[in-house]
């Protein structure tokens, strides 16, 4: 077997985090059907006479502070977590593939303004923005997905601009150019296609990102509020408690750690698998 094909093959690494996140998938689609069917708790009952308690027959991955079932949060704030970033991913990558495009065609002097431009809205730290802006705004759910997909569009932009360009720079696209293949033909028919793998990867990555982001915002109390669970929210609400029972703030810390190792471990093959030049 060539070097070439053995990459395209899912190592065990790569099959756990696949099966981990199908998993995690569908039981935060399933989440209500998924608490009822295992005889969980509602993720908004108290029970006063289980707080901060660990594993038991009960609740199988113990109580926050409120009493409330961490598994049954957990599985909720799966929702949560992950609808948040897959949304802000999805409004950061259709502005900044159709940004970076459209600047790609610019001529040369408005190019190189634009992208001096994008370049500068890389550069800015996506926590401290996020944090004014939701100082002013307020946070909900849709503040902050929107938040986050507007600070993720200048790194698809940066992206896109330059794939587009190469590809525009082909000789065949050239050859186009010269038959009378207008612009939007070749963005069409011949950027966008060729520029869909190297997308995806960008996306992988920013996933990861943008999951940590919500986290981080809702720890801080600028995100999702509660009663509605989210990992980062529970890590915040519970963080006093660290020292009485670490146990239930490890819990949705580590289904967020996971879930983020396993974006990356999957974002890393599917580079490698896009590239061919690269070799693990």
């Amino acid at each position: 077997m060539s070097p070439s094909s053995s990459i395209h093959r899912l190592g065990r690494a790569e099959r756990i985090a696949l099966s981990f996140l199908l998993l995690l998938a569908l039981a935060a689609l399933c989440g209500p059907l998924l608490t009822a069917g295992l005889g969980l708790a509602d993720p908004y009952q108290i029970d006063a006479a289980n707080l901060l308690s660990g594993p038991s027959t009960k609740h199988w991955l113990g109580t926050d502070e409120l009493g409330r079932d961490l598994l049954a949060r957990i599985l909720f704030g799966a929702r949560v977590s992950l609808s948040v970033a897959a949304a802000a991913v999805l409004i950061a990558g259709l502005l900044g593939v159709a940004t970076g495009v459209t600047v790609a065609f610019l001529r040369s002097r408005s190019q190189s303004l634009a992208i001096r431009v994008i370049d500068v809205l890389v550069s800015l730290p996506e926590i401290f923005v996020a944090l004014v802006v939701l100082a002013f705004i307020g946070g909900s759910l849709p503040t902050l997905i929107g938040t986050i997909g507007l600070l993720y569009w200048p790194q698809f932009a940066r992206v896109s601009w330059g794939v587009a360009r190469g590809i525009r720079a082909r000789e065949h696209v050239m050859a186009a150019y010269s038959l009378g293949a207008g612009g939007r033909w070749i963005i069409w028919h011949e950027v966008l296609p060729n520029m869909r793998s190297i997308i995806a990867v960008q996306a992988s990555f920013t996933f990861s990102f943008a999951l940590l982001l919500e986290a981080g915002l809702s720890f801080l109390g600028l995100g999702v509020r509660p009663p509605v669970a989210s990992w980062g929210q529970m890590v915040g609400s519970l963080k006093d408690y660290l020292f009485v029972n670490p146990w239930p703030v490890l819990v949705p810390a580590l289904a967020l750690f996971l879930t983020v190792l396993a974006v990356n471990v999957l974002g890393d093959w599917l580079q490698d698998v896009l590239n061919p030049e690269l070799q693990r």
